[in-house]
């Protein structure tokens, strides 16, 4: 009964958001291609692979078509794990019928919000990446945080980017600055950079 009410709670939690966002273009889903393009020249795994090591588990969170969970999936190795996670279906079932296509068996993707993450224990992920993450979701983004708190690892390390800022996208520069005061920096951490690699404090 438990287990039902959560999937009920995760069910509520991703239509609310979709809802909440569906106005705001930086919230889509667009075709992959323009995913593929709008990361053009992102820095983002050149930054977060000296922090990743073969065995271990990462979650993509907001993972989108699924570009980057990939290539984390290349970093941690079959021995290894990658949970990839986004509210859109269309592109958790992309990543899904992409993985068994080339017989990738350590990637497993899921519908969820950020701000309900219940599918993975505490203290349970060495790697959070939230690539593009906060800045697309309108509402929820202190409990998205809270939960990016909950899985990791007393010694994990998180990314977080902002792919937008105001009026594109919804994190301004004194909600960027409160996030991280929540966390130990570790590398990055400007507001105009829009990137930060942290621990747990």
């Amino acid at each position: 009964m438990g287990e039902q009410n959560k999937n009920q709670n995760r069910v509520h939690t991703i239509e609310s958001e979709v809802r909440r966002t569906a106005h705001w273009w930086f919230s889509k889903r667009g075709p992959a291609f323009l995913d593929a393009l709008v990361q053009l020249g992102d820095r983002s795994i050149d930054i977060v692979r000296p922090y990743i090591q073969k065995g271990q588990i990462v979650a993509d969170i907001g993972c989108g078509w699924g570009r980057y969970a990939f290539k984390l999936a290349d970093l941690v190795g079959p021995a290894g794990k990658v949970y990839a996670i986004d509210l859109a279906e269309k592109c958790v079932k992309k990543i899904q019928q992409k993985a068994k296509k080339r017989g990738i068996m350590h990637i497993e993707a899921h519908v969820s919000s950020a701000s309900n993450l219940d599918l993975l224990k505490n203290g349970s992920i060495d790697f959070v990446f939230a690539n593009g993450l906060l800045c697309s979701m309108a509402i929820e983004r202190e409990e998205a945080i809270s939960e990016i708190k909950r899985i990791l690892k007393p010694k994990g390390f998180a990314y977080l980017s902002l792919g937008a800022t105001p009026p594109m996208g919804y994190v301004d520069e004194s909600e960027w600055n409160a996030i991280l005061e929540g966390f130990r920096l570790e590398q990055g951490g400007a507001f105009k950079e829009k990137w930060a690699l942290v621990s747990l404090s």
